[in-house]
């Protein structure tokens, strides 16, 4: 008896042990932005290369689509209205993360949903623009350090438009920056 209340005592205490030196750090992880896909819009309207941006106008209302791979998911398809100022609509990219602008449904992340961005002069109008991120590939390690375990990305790809050949937007430096893929006019 004195042998199995010793053994749960040192158990117990070694448990609370842990548990208090963890309970007092504070993990700074930098990976808010590990799995997001960041979208700016170009604004060079002279156009001197194949491709021409945008006017502030035509950005400062962008519509975003997200449907589940999985057709069989609930829900099946939503879409957010992304209403900016034209000062913000030049300066401030469009971020899609798991759970922004979307809420999170369930434990799915953004590489379960292909998103489609478009232009319009309202909802129901036909878009006078598209841009489709067909498939988000990512993998993400976890990096764990004392107490602390935080999300490292180490590879996301990003297809659009139909192109089999994906943009690699994952970050070069190992921090999780955020890179931005440069939506232009065709």
């Amino acid at each position: 008896m004195l042998r199995s209340f010793l053994t749960w005592f040192l158990l117990l205490t070694t448990a609370i042990l842990v548990a208090a030196c963890c309970g007092s750090t504070a993990c700074e992880c930098d990976d808010e932005f590990a799995d997001a896909v960041g979208l700016r819009f170009s604004t060079d309207t002279l156009g001197t290369g194949p491709r021409k941006g945008f006017l502030s106008a035509e950005i400062a209302t962008v519509y975003l689509v997200r449907t589940p791979l999985d057709t069989a998911q609930r829900p099946r398809t939503e879409t957010v209205t992304l209403t900016r100022s034209r000062s913000q609509a030049i300066t401030q990219p469009i971020i899609i993360n798991n759970a922004t602008p979307f809420t999170r449904a369930g434990n799915r992340n953004l590489d379960q949903y292909t998103y489609e961005l478009y232009l319009a002069p309202s909802l129901n109008a036909t878009p006078t623009f598209r841009y489709l991120i067909n498939r988000v590939e990512l993998r993400t390690d976890y990096e764990a350090d004392g107490c602390c375990t935080c999300f490292q990305n180490s590879n996301k790809l990003v297809y659009v438009n139909g192109n089999p050949t994906p943009l690699n937007q994952t970050d070069p430096t190992g921090e999780n920056q955020l890179r931005f893929i440069e939506v232009t006019k065709p």
